[in-house]
Formats: C-alpha cells, sequence, structure tokens
C-alpha cells in the first residue's frame, strides 16, 4: 500500500510555521488562539487563580496520565458556540478554499497509476481534483466537528508539557492522534480524528472513477488522512521552533494574519 504523503505534510508545515512567522508571536498560547480571539487559549489558565490540585485517583481513568500528555487540563473548555465558529472558521475560511488547489496541481504533476485520462489532463481535470479536495477536506472537518460535540471532545491541539525534550514531544504529537481530551480535561480516545479520518477517505466513493472508490482505495485514504493528522500534530507542536528559521531565511510574509486557519 503506498500513501503519498510528503507533499501535503511538508505544506501543513510550512503553512503553520508560516502562521507564526506573521502573526509575529513568540508563546504557544498566543499562536494556538491568534486568528479566533474569543477562543479561550492557553493564556485564560493562566489568568485565574490556581486551585490546589487533587490527589490522582488510581480508578479514575481521568487522573492517570498517558505517557507524556499532561495529567491536569491548563485552559477552559470551549462552549459549542465557539466549538462551531472555530469549525466554520477552519472549514469555510479562504485557506480552506485556497490550500486545495495546491494539493490539486501536486495530484496532476503526480498522479496515481492508471489514473483516467479526465482526471489528469487539462482544466477539467484540475476542477475535479481541486472538487475532490474541497469534497474531501470539508467532510473530514464536519465529521471531526460534530463527533467531538456529540462526545464532549476538545477540538484544539494541547501541546507539551514546558520543558519536554524533542523525542517526549514528538511522541506527545503522535499520541495525541489516537489520544486527546474531553472538555472536562480527561483523557478519552480521539474519536473524532478517526471519524475525520474515514469520511475524508470514505467520501471519495461517490466520485472518484472507477477503480478508486472501491472499499480497499477508500481505505488507504482514511489511513493517509490519519497520518495526515499526526503530521499536523507535529507541525503544531514544532511551529513555535521553525518561525524563527523562517525569519532568518528571509522567507516573506506572504499570508495576512486574517488568513491563517486557527489550530485546534
Amino acid at each position: 500500500m503506498k500513501v503519498r504523503l510528503t507533499p501535503v505534510v511538508f505544506l501543513t508545515m510550512i503553512v503553520s510555521a508560516a502562521a507564526q512567522q506573521v502573526t509575529g508571536t513568540s508563546s504557544l498560547s498566543s499562536f494556538y488562539s491568534d486568528a479566533l480571539p474569543d477562543a479561550p487559549s492557553l493564556q485564560d489558565a493562566q489568568n485565574e487563580p490556581q486551585q490546589p490540585a487533587a490527589p490522582a485517583n488510581p480508578s479514575n481513568p481521568a487522573d492517570i496520565p498517558f505517557g507524556p500528555l499532561p495529567a491536569v487540563m491548563t485552559r477552559r473548555s470551549l462552549t459549542a458556540n465557539e466549538k462551531f465558529t472555530l469549525y466554520t472558521h477552519q472549514t469555510f475560511g479562504p485557506p480552506a478554499l485556497v490550500f486545495p488547489a495546491f494539493g490539486a496541481g501536486i495530484r496532476m504533476a503526480h498522479p496515481p497509476k492508471n489514473y483516467p485520462r479526465d482526471w489528469m489532463d487539462g482544466a477539467g481535470a484540475f476542477g475535479r481534483l481541486y472538487g475532490s479536495s474541497l469534497a474531501s477536506q470539508t467532510s473530514k472537518r464536519t465529521a471531526a466537528y460534530l463527533t467531538a460535540s456529540l462526545l464532549h471532545e476538545d477540538p484544539r491541539y494541547l501541546p507539551a508539557v514546558e520543558g519536554s525534550s524533542v523525542e517526549g514531544r514528538l511522541f506527545h504529537a503522535l499520541v495525541f492522534t489516537i489520544v486527546n481530551r474531553t472538555d472536562s480535561g480527561a483523557h478519552t480516545f480521539a474519536f473524532d480524528n478517526f471519524a475525520s479520518a474515514a469520511a475524508g477517505g470514505f467520501v471519495g466513493m461517490a466520485y472518484l472513477p472507477n477503480g478508486f472508490n472501491d472499499v480497499s482505495h477508500a481505505g488507504q485514504r482514511a489511513l493517509s488522512e490519519l497520518l495526515l493528522i499526526a503530521g499536523a500534530n507535529v507541525s503544531r507542536e514544532f511551529a513555535p521552533q521553525w518561525a524563527p528559521i523562517t525569519r532568518k531565511l528571509h522567507i516573506p510574509k506572504i499570508i495576512p494574519p486574517w488568513w491563517v486557519p486557527e489550530h485546534p
């Protein structure tokens, strides 16, 4: 099973680094909330009175830390309205319409073997691939939003605790693909990520050409989407370190702040 992920993951990393650059922020808290001011951030918790931590109860799964994931939630939960605002910002903002065009171009340059000609050459092929990217992106974000809302999962990415090693931060980002937080701060299986990956992979069965609209190919696409979520988590975890590199390389600020999608 061959999965084409490298160009897309690389694009995700560049976007995250550019986002850090254009906002001019240096802390994790400001980076994860710069484009959606009304969404609570890590800074909210720093301004609130600290309550003594209750002793851990081994019989309560919420009190058992999972690897490097912090055992205590450091930010307030999102309201239903804030989750919906975050969803619409990510799904229907300018980047959601522009960046799939890059994916369509990459797909045209490196089409799968045995792809029909009308999906490889010409404006019609570009339109089909662009529409496919939009459908997949909208489907997976909608599935993640509905699942997180129904099961009270927090859709935001929570960085590793300060002072963690590079290996620990990497492991934390990868673990966050399958384990995330509930609104109350407890650890939970990342149902929203798996729902997102399944929706993004299987929606293509409705419109992709014959030979690519079967269950086997849909499963491969779903796995690709799950790996892409893992890559995005790594991108978000290390974005504050990549931003200075982009400045040193004098990469221009081509993305205005209001274009930057809010990162969960």
